[in-house]
């Protein structure tokens, strides 16, 4: 009988806060929908071919990576297609060389260029992976028609060398620690004070909601930027992680982005009514972030819904920045853009904590 009590007691507990009943049922609802909307198509991705064979074999060959990928320009020449790769326009070229179709027909082994965009290493790996499959398929169709015949891949980054695994989750781990960290730690500041009764000393002393809400995020960023210094030394030191950028670069963008998280956990935390509610909305916000702002597969291979919703995420552009100085060693002052973004965002959830602070006390 107590146990059936305590039960009762706690659902009847929840069921009085409507807002946690919303979003305990449409959590599941909304990723779902989104996560169908965003993966659940089919991934085309977007590559170039440089036909320098200009003969049956080459244009047969780039038939069958017509089956495979999404061709979006046909360069001339191979310094062409690697400015496309660094402008971001497509994720790898396939170089055909010049007598392709000589060595096909005489059953030699034919050389056959990749030349792809390591930033993405995901996505570089799939699609090395598809040309695998392609290249086994049309040395089993020339090789019964002309005889023997094998073609033997080379793969480049216009990057340097490929970044190893634990490169590849820089990304992943600096985006979860920068933004689920620091918002979920902030998002309880107020209402663990109005639950505690410590918030009646703010509506009983002269500090403005500026003061509390300036206040509150300079203290949390002095207590967790530490966490940036020690992921990346860690990182660096124990792993050997090396970062193509300046590290200068690297941890000013961070800051940057750890303002904007805290100031958007603050929000939550404004809004919430009670540490529950701050803690399923900190997560609720941070789940949609993982799953499309490019943290796993980049924005611009998902639906127009995904990529409506990728575009509206601060995450977007910080890993946008961050992997354009890790793997790529941009500077910072060329991603004003990524930057400015992050610093709108701050000001927005700032602006909206302040104002929507309610001094007192219920």
């Amino acid at each position: 009988m107590r146990f059936t009590a305590v039960v009762e007691k706690e659902l009847r507990q929840l069921v009085r806060d409507p807002k946690t009943v919303v979003m305990v049922l449409l959590m599941p609802v909304i990723l779902t929908i989104l996560f169908g909307y965003g993966y659940g198509g089919k991934t085309s991705f977007p590559i170039a071919i440089v036909n320098m064979d200009q003969k049956s074999g080459g244009y047969a060959l780039s038939d069958q990576l017509r089956n495979m990928f999404d061709i979006r320009a046909y360069a001339r020449t191979r310094e062409e297609a690697i400015e496309l790769v660094r402008e971001g326009k497509i994720y790898a070229a396939v170089v055909i060389p010049k007598g392709f179709t000589d060595d096909m027909m005489a059953g030699r082994t034919a050389s056959l260029e990749i030349i792809y965009d390591a930033s993405e290493p995901v996505v570089a790996q799939s699609i090395m992976q598809m040309v695998g499959v392609i290249v086994l398929q049309f040395e089993l169709w020339a090789s019964e028609k002309f005889g023997t015949f094998s073609i033997s891949p080379l793969f480049y980054s216009v990057y340097g060398p490929s970044t190893r695994r634990v490169e590849n989750f820089m990304p992943i781990l600096m985006g979860t620690l920068l933004q689920l960290v620091p918002t979920s730690l902030i998002s309880v500041s107020v209402c663990r004070e109005r639950e505690r009764g410590t918030f009646e000393q703010f509506a009983m002393t002269p500090a403005s909601r500026f003061d509390i809400i300036l206040g509150k995020l300079a203290a949390y960023f002095i207590a967790t930027i530490s966490d940036v210094f020690l992921t990346i030394s860690i990182a660096m030191l124990l792993f050997g992680v090396q970062f193509r950028g300046g590290m200068l670069d690297i941890m000013l963008l961070s800051s940057f982005f750890l303002i904007c998280s805290l100031s958007m956990g603050l929000l939550i935390s404004v809004l919430s009514r009670n540490q529950l509610q701050a803690y399923q909305a900190s997560i609720f916000a941070f789940i949609p972030s993982m799953l499309f702002s490019g943290m796993f597969t980049p924005v611009n291979l998902l639906s127009d819904v995904a990529k409506a919703v990728g575009y509206s995420l601060p995450l977007y552009y910080y890993l946008d920045a961050f992997k354009a100085i890790a793997f790529k060693g941009m500077s910072l002052q060329l991603l004003t853009y990524d930057l400015e973004v992050i610093l709108i965002f701050t000001v927005v959830f700032s602006v909206l904590s302040i104002n929507l602070l309610r001094m007192r006390v219920e």
